[in-house]
């Protein structure tokens, strides 16, 4: 049973967790830095409102969510994306049987004889609210980073 009392809460964690540990993908957050995770998270959100949760799963995908070590910052933000929004759909109970994040894609189109998780539109519409509203958070989150921006002095 889905525990609707603290979904909005819930949300609000994962964004916030999300924007955190993209946060300390970097040593020093620099203006630069902040751009590429805000403009991450504002793409899914895109990809997510427009095309759907498959679209948003094979996009994350082709970013580098399943590479076991990202080789840029907007890499490093995609993989935290796709793992809270794993963590997110786990809480909530969209998923019972699985413990492996890299298994979003199978657990969304189903695999085996399980149906998957968007077999029933109106819990597909559900699931695409839910992430949307993490996502929402994790960007306001973002936007709000402060940075620590070094002045170069001319001489």
């Amino acid at each position: 049973m889905l525990n609707f009392k603290n979904l909005e809460r819930d949300c609000a964690d994962s964004g916030f967790l999300l924007t955190n540990e993209a946060k300390n993908l970097v040593k020093e957050l620099k203006k630069s830095d902040k751009s590429k995770i805000v403009n991450t998270i504002t793409k899914a959100i895109g990809v997510l409102s427009a095309d759907g949760p498959f679209a948003y799963i094979i996009w994350l995908e082709y970013k580098g969510s399943l590479k076991s070590k990202a080789e840029d910052l907007e890499e490093g933000v995609a993989k935290i994306i796709y793992q809270k929004s794993f963590e997110l759909l786990k809480k909530e109970e969209f998923i019972k049987n699985s413990n492996n994040y890299k298994e979003l894609r199978e657990i969304f189109t189903g695999k085996n004889e399980n149906p998957g998780i968007c077999h029933d539109i109106y819990q597909m519409f559900l699931v695409k609210g839910i992430l949307e509203k993490m996502l929402t958070y994790a960007l306001y989150s973002a936007r709000a980073l402060e940075v620590k921006e070094t002045e170069e002095k001319e001489e």
